[in-house]
Order: structure tokens, then sequence, then C-alpha cells
């Protein structure tokens, strides 16, 4: 029959696959649509920055701590029905926000009680969904099918943040609120419908002596796999490393490049549209690159567009110019990062075995996300100190020697004997 090269059409036909990429696909418009929407709604009840700030971070509260236990505890457990059941939740939360706004009776508590709950339930969900992969899709198809859902989901999420700011302009924050509560229940349906069985399901509550030994054998079974610790490790780099950029971007673009709203929005769809692209070609480049020369081509990368802001900032008088450089790198290097986080999601998932999915993929969550506060808290303190330019010079130079570390070859060369060991026990 010849060697058949897998590619996007092979995932198109892995049908209860496809069914969970459209539900995501669903779920992230009316996420997207629900960010401008509760980010307007929350300042607009509060009338306060800090409320605005206290929202903003106790939404990444339960995934940091809340995440792992979750993956725990939802091992042996009907990962279909959870998903569905964590969808049906979002949906009432938001609804109950939208309906409190149209009755006049929303308030901050109510904002704040509405994204702990969301915020919850979405941490039950990540995993399971995490955990279903195996169940729908072939280990040989991962690359083509998390880099098909990653770069659809994406594109929409463009299209939501796109046609946002109509629906609340055409109709009101309630009804782009409603349009979110929509696409969770949606999105249940979806899964509801999928076609997946599920094996070794436990029964009736879980104990806690059974709770903690599932956690602590994720935690053993991440702490014996070298391999996964470093796809860990490159993640919470990925991570940190882009604080700087993403958490300056307003002081950049006004105190570095000299330049106003329009940079800003140059910069952002700049790097979208790379990372979408990154997102979309990572299946044809890993066969050509290696994943050492990922890592490393995604580390080094950052680097660079650091030093380009510091470089354009000094040097770069033609208003045109800047633009053109601006644009140009924040595409190039949004196609590098996507690269590489597309690397660390496909590599980690590829090398877990399916029993301890749920459990370690929600340890590997947390870690990650837990990288941002821990850095946005430095990079806040650096930047009343330092200079924006300067700041960002530090986080160039900072981001090349870590990079010189982690993405060696001597450390690839030694995942690559882990991970061929891991088979040879096997």
């Amino acid at each position: 029959m010849g060697d058949h090269k897998i590619g996007y059409k092979d995932i198109f036909k892995q049908k209860e696959y496809m069914k969970t990429v459209i539900a995501d696909i669903i779920n992230r418009f009316g996420d997207s649509i629900d960010s401008i929407a509760f980010t307007w709604l929350v300042y607009q009840v509060t009338q306060s920055a800090a409320w605005s700030a206290i929202i903003f971070g106790v939404n990444r509260i339960p995934t940091i701590f809340l995440q792992p236990f979750a993956g725990a505890a939802i091992e042996g457990k009907n990962k279909k029905h959870i998903m569905v059941a964590t969808d049906i939740i979002r949906g009432i939360s938001v609804g109950f926000v939208a309906t409190a706004l149209i009755m006049g009776f929303l308030n901050q508590w109510i904002l704040l009680a509405g994204t702990v709950v969301i915020s919850c339930a979405e941490a039950f969900r990540r995993p399971a969904s995490t955990a279903m992969l195996p169940k729908l899709l072939d280990k040989k198809y991962y690359e083509f099918g998390l880099s098909l859902s990653t770069s659809a989901c994406s594109i929409t999420e463009l299209i939501g943040l796109g046609v946002a700011g109509i629906i609340i302009a055409v109709s009101s924050v309630s009804i782009a609120i409603y349009i979110d509560m929509a696409t969770f229940f949606v999105s249940g349906f979806i899964i509801l419908s999928l076609k997946v069985k599920e094996e070794k399901l436990t029964k009736g509550k879980i104990n806690a002596k059974e709770y903690i030994d599932s956690l602590k054998g994720g935690f053993s079974y991440l702490k014996e796999k070298a391999v996964l610790r470093y796809f860990v490790l490159l993640a919470v780099f990925l991570n940190g490393v882009l604080v700087p950029l993403n958490s300056l971007q307003a002081p950049l673009v006004r105190e570095v490049l000299g330049a106003g709203e329009i940079m800003l929005s140059v910069l952002q769809i700049s790097i979208t549209l790379g990372m979408i692209i990154g997102a979309t070609v990572y299946p044809y480049i890993s066969r050509k690159l290696s994943r050492h020369a990922i890592a490393s081509l995604g580390g080094y990368s950052i680097a660079v567009y650091y030093f380009t802001f510091v470089f354009a900032g000094n040097y770069v008088d033609s208003v045109l110019i800047l633009y053109i450089i601006i644009s140009v790198v924040s595409f190039a290097v949004g196609i590098a990062v996507s690269l590489f986080s597309s690397l660390c999601s496909v590599e980690f998932v590829k090398n877990i075995e399916s029993a301890y999915m749920a459990r370690v993929s929600a340890i590997f969550g947390a870690t990650c996300v837990a990288a941002i506060p821990v850095v946005s808290l430095i990079v806040s303190a650096l930047a009343g100190v330092v200079s924006t330019i300067v700041l960002f010079f530090v986080a160039g130079v900072l981001d090349v020697i870590i990079c010189i570390s982690l993405c060696n070859k001597k450390r690839f060369r030694t995942m690559k004997e882990d991970k061929m060991e891991g088979l040879l026990d096997g």
C-alpha cells in the first residue's frame, strides 16, 4: 500500500474527535465575546479598577490551586459526563449574571461569585477533556489533531473579539453574555452526543484515601518521567518569559516605541496571526526539524523580539519603517512561539499513559499558569524601579541565558534516552 503520510484530512475523518473540536470552537467563540463583555461589565458595575484587578486575579486561582486536585478526583470517573456537567454549570452561571444585570440587582459580589464558579468548573473540564483524547484519537494523529484544534480555536477567537464590540454596540452587554451562555449549552449537547467507551470507571464517591493516593500517583508519575518534567519546565519558561510582553504592552507601545493604539493593534494582530500559522504548520515542521531545533527557535526568538523593541525604540525614526519592523517581527515570533508551545503540549501528552492523563495534565496546566502571577509580581516590582526599555533589554538577556541552559542538545539527548528506557521497561 505504500507509506501513508498523515495529514489534516485524516483528522476530519475522526468523527468523534471532530465533535470535541467543534464544541471547543463554539466555546471559544462565546468566551472571546464574553472576555470583552465581562471586562466592560465589571468596570461598569464596580466603577473600580481595583475590583477589575481582583476579579481578574480570582479567575486564575482555581486553575492554579484546584486543577491538580480536580485531575485526581476525576480519574476513574466518566469524563464525558463531567465535561457536559461543567458546560451546563458555566452556562447557568453566565446566564444568571446576564439576568441579574437586566433585573438590576447585579453587584460586585455576584460578579465575583460567578467568576469563582465558572473558574472552578473549568478546572474540572480541562483535565477531563485532555483525558478523553486517547479515547478519541490514536497517538499517531496527536500532532495534527491538537494543531487543528489550536488553530481553529485561535481563528474563532479573533472573529469573536472582532464581533464582540459590534454585538455590544448594536444590542447590549447582557445579550453578549447570553450568547456566551448559549455556546456553553450547545457545547454540552455536542459532548453528550460523543460515542466513547470509558473503561475502568469507579462507582460511587471517591473516598479520601483513594483521592490522596490518586493525587500522589500523579505527582510520583511526573517525578519518575524526566521527559515529562522537562516539557513542564519548558512550558513554565515559555509562560514566564512572555509575561513582560503580555503585561506591559501599553507602556511598551507608548514609552519605548513612541506610538499609539494603532501600533498596539498591529502588534496583537500580527503575533496572533503568526501563532495561528505556527499551530497549523507544526505537524509538518516537526517532521523536518528536531525537537531541539524547534525549542531553540522559539526560545531565542523571544529574546530577538525584546531586543527588536529596544533597537526600534532607540534607532528607528520613520513611522512607516517602525510599523513594518514590528508587524513582520511580531508575525515571525508568533510562528516560532506557537511552534514551541505546540511542541510542549504535543510531546507532553504523547508521553503520558492514558491512566494518568487527567492527573498529570492537570498538574501540567496548573504549574504553567502559576508561573504567570509569580513573574507578573516580579515584573511589576521592577517596573517601578527601572524604565520599560531597560526591563525589556534585561528580559531579553535573561531569555538567552535560560535558553542556553534549557534548549541544548545534551538535554534533548537525555530526554530521548529516558523515553527509550521507558519503552524498554514497558
